[in-house]
């Protein structure tokens, strides 16, 4: 029995190794990074279903996004799951962002927080990040703002530029460490150099007001334009917020309120009131404009 144990094994190990001779995962992710989906999808999916957590995970991803097959974000989670059982922390990782936001699998923000555990002790720095984030908003495991910054500067030596920006939100609201405006502008020009949306939000609002540092207007709307033509809500609110043009700030308020943040929907519709229908009109208008070069 135990031979014949053995024998099927090498069988399958043997048969997976013909396959990639034909089909390596290299060549697959090439197809990927060129965008050739269709292309990709098959080879994708026959190396997975021999048992290849990356490509496993790669096939995930593709059902998660609807690249190459119809969007399954149900099926995206079940591939995951098997790269993630294999010890993959990439797909740990995958795991745990959609058990916390309950796509494609009940939410459950403790499994989130485990997938995350498990993907950061393997030294992934996205899951480090993410489960920072667990521990600051007290998500599937207890509050814990020290524990959160331990976390985020983990994350932050690797270069990761949202944890640079949570770290500096730290700083900001003294959680966990010492309020430091300084500092937290130190974090936030860091992320923003790194292209990181939120970090720009939370630069601007800095140089808005001259905290931790200089006072540049002129910067922090460079930045906040920036941000919110890159899909960051809050920095659309912020500019809205600044400006003195009722048609202009309902033009951002706008852009906001397609991202679903509920506080510029609310200001929006309070604004409207106060438009006749010249200046609704030409508000629209302008949220055409930028809508479009937000798409560019």
């Amino acid at each position: 029995m135990t031979t014949s144990r053995h024998y099927l094994s090498v069988c399958a190990v043997f048969l997976l190794g013909l396959l990639g001779g034909c089909v390596r995962l290299e060549d697959t992710q090439a197809l990927v990074k060129a965008q050739q989906y269709d292309d990709a999808f098959p080879k994708v999916a026959l190396l997975a279903k021999y048992g290849d957590p990356k490509a496993q995970n790669l096939l995930g991803w593709l059902y998660e996004n609807g690249f190459g097959t119809a969007r399954d974000v149900a099926e995206a989670a079940r591939w995951y799951r098997k790269a993630a059982d294999q010890g993959l922390p990439l797909a740990q990782n995958n795991l745990g962002i959609l058990y916390r936001e309950g796509r494609g699998v009940s939410k459950d923000l403790t499994e989130a927080a485990r997938w995350f555990d498990r993907a950061a002790t393997a030294g992934h720095t996205e899951a480090i990040n993410n489960l920072g984030v667990m521990y600051d908003h007290g998500e599937g495991v207890p509050e814990n703002n020290l524990e959160a910054v331990k976390l985020f500067e983990k994350a932050a030596k690797e270069n990761l530029a949202r944890a640079k920006t949570n770290l500096g939100l730290l700083y900001q609201r003294g959680e966990g460490v010492p309020q430091n405006l300084t500092i937290a502008r130190k974090y936030f020009e860091e992320a923003s150099a790194s292209g990181d949306y939120r970090g720009m939000t939370q630069l601007a609002v800095l140089l808005m007001a001259g905290s931790g540092g200089r006072k540049d207007p002129a910067q922090a709307k460079t930045l906040l334009e920036t941000a919110a033509l890159g899909g960051e809500s809050r920095a659309a609110y912020q500019l809205a917020l600044a400006s003195p043009d009722k048609v202009e700030a309902y033009a951002w308020l706008n852009l906001a309120a397609s991202e679903g943040d509920q506080p510029s929907i609310d200001m929006r519709n309070t604004l409207r009131a106060e438009l006749s229908e010249e200046m609704l009109a030409a508000a629209e208008a302008r949220s055409t404009q930028l809508a479009e070069r937000k798409k560019s």
